[in-house]
Parts: C-alpha cells; structure tokens; sequence
C-alpha cells in the first residue's frame, strides 16, 4: 500500500469539507455521529479511495506512481470524477 504523507492527507481532508460546504453542509456543525453515518470510504486495490456522501461520490483518490519509486496523488472532486 503506497503510504499517504500528512500533507496529502490534509489535503483530502481540505477537499472533503470543500464538497460537503458546495452541498450546503455546515461542516463545523456535524456531529461526529453524523458524518459516520453518512460519509464512506471505498479503498480498491491499487490504493485508489472514492469517498461518498449519503451515497453520491464527491471525491475520489487516486495515487500515480513514478519510476522513481515515488507516489503522487491524484484528486477528483465530483464535477470531476473521472469513469470507474
């Protein structure tokens, strides 16, 4: 499993509040219980992660190896999802 750097978690995270607020969500008012209910997270394979909200895919993950043995990650909000 290609390891995410803090960075790139952050900034997941970042891109995670992004969607919800473009729904309408106030984030800073969920409950913890709340977003467990509603947010998954589907891990594949090759590291790549399709997070969904109520069901509707608003991000997905996916790393991009070099032959440098470094991994990069690439971001998809919803209005960007590429095909699965």
């Amino acid at each position: 499993m290609s390891k995410m750097s803090q960075s790139v978690a952050a900034r997941v995270e970042e891109l995670l509040r992004e969607q919800l607020s473009e729904l309408g969500i106030e984030v800073s008012k969920l409950e913890p219980h709340v977003i467990a209910e509603n947010m998954k997270c589907d891990v594949f394979s090759d590291d790549s992660m399709i997070y969904y909200w109520k069901g509707d895919p608003i991000l997905r993950v996916m790393p991009e190896s070099s032959e440098d043995g470094t991994t990069s990650w690439r971001m998809f909000t919803k209005d960007d999802l590429p095909a699965q």
